[in-house]
C-alpha cells in the first residue's frame, strides 16, 4: 500500500471582489484602481456581470502577480 497522499486542487474562475481580499489581501480600491489604470485586461482579469458587478478571475490575478500571462501594452 502506498503511503503518498493525493493532492487535489479547486479552481475558483470568476469571484467578487470579497474573496480577492480575504485570500490575496487586495482590496476593492486597489483592484479598482489598477482595472483604471489598464493594469488588468477586461475579459482575462475582469469583467461585468449581468448585474453589472466587476468579477474577477482568481487564477489570472495569480498569473499576473507572477509576471505571466496577458498583460497590457
Amino acid at each position: 500500500m502506498s503511503t503518498e497522499k493525493a493532492t487535489a486542487t479547486i479552481k475558483l474562475g470568476w469571484v467578487h471582489p470579497r474573496v480577492i481580499n480575504l485570500l490575496k489581501g487586495l482590496t476593492r480600491d486597489q483592484l479598482d484602481g489598477r482595472r483604471k489604470a489598464d493594469k488588468f485586461v477586461e475579459d482575462t482579469h475582469w469583467k461585468k456581470d449581468p448585474c453589472g458587478t466587476i468579477m474577477w478571475h482568481f487564477e489570472e490575478l495569480d498569473n499576473w502577480i507572477a509576471g505571466k500571462g496577458d498583460s497590457p501594452t
